[in-house]
């Protein structure tokens, strides 16, 4: 869990806390409404950053996110402990991972070993992994949602009528996995493929079939005898975007806040 708190310990707070020092839970916005007004506008200007961030925008510190993602922005919530209290949050694991940053791994070592993974007829163990790519949009460009985006002459031959769609079928087997457990794996009817080696990843490219429109895939194995360098995905450092929000909103919120206060004590 990634959270930002905001809670009334500011020093500015400090003189409604002596003056309303019996407030507790929900009595707080009975007792001082102009500060609980205050602490909300404050609480959703500080989430309003960080969502925006998510979607593109820029917090100064730290890094954009390289994929404006809406999931994530929705993800991000207030949750209210009391009326003084509240955690701006998210259980995105993504956000985790942008915020902590994550150690070097070489995939080799665990993918071709999981539950769906295969065995080649020499016995090894290897693991075909499946990446989804999104549709352009009218300029070519890229959508939020996925990070692979099709290359616009390699889309215009995916919706060639000459292009064939592959199917999943209904009909299944059961094959074993590395661990030697039967897995159900779908039969498929492959249609055709973009070959053109100059695409790079989009190469091998597939237009499944799927009710009402169409998805794209390319394929890549994933192998415990892949080539030493292969797989290794680099150790990406923390992006301390929760203190790039707190830091670039402090203003904003204590001046709220220092409104709100005097409001309640008639200054």
């Amino acid at each position: 869990m990634i959270k930002v708190d905001v809670v009334l310990e500011d020093n500015l707070l400090e003189q409604l806390q002596a003056q309303l020092s019996a407030f507790s839970g929900s009595n707080g916005g009975r007792i001082a409404p102009g500060t609980k007004s205050a602490f909300d506008m404050a609480s959703k200007l500080i989430q309003k950053s960080w969502q925006n961030w998510a979607m593109g925008g820029s917090l100064p510190g730290v890094s954009d996110i390289k994929n404006p993602n809406s999931r994530l922005a929705s993800s991000i919530k207030i949750r209210s402990i009391n009326d003084f209290d509240v955690s701006i949050e998210t259980d995105s694991r993504y956000m985790e991972r942008i915020q902590n940053g994550t150690p070097a791994f070489d995939m080799k070592e665990t993918y071709p070993y999981g539950r769906k993974s295969r065995v080649s007829k020499k016995g090894i163990p290897y693991l075909i992994i499946p990446f989804q790519w999104g549709t352009p949009n009218r300029e070519g460009g890229g959508r939020a949602h996925i990070a692979n985006t099709i290359p616009l002459e390699v889309y215009k031959i995916l919706q060639s009528r000459n292009f064939k769609k592959s199917v999943q079928k209904t009909e299944t087997h059961i094959e074993p996995n590395a661990k030697g457990e039967g897995i159900e794996r779908h039969e498929y009817e492959w249609g055709d493929r973009i070959n053109d080696e100059d695409l790079g990843n989009a190469n091998g490219m597939v237009r499944m079939k799927s009710n009402p429109t169409s998805t794209y895939f390319t394929f890549r194995v994933i192998s415990a005898k892949s080539p030493e360098d292969a797989w290794k995905r680099k150790a990406v450092p923390a992006n301390h975007v929760v203190e790039a929000v707190e830091s670039s909103t402090r203003k904003q919120v204590e001046d709220i806040l220092q409104a709100g206060l005097e409001s309640d004590l008639g200054l």
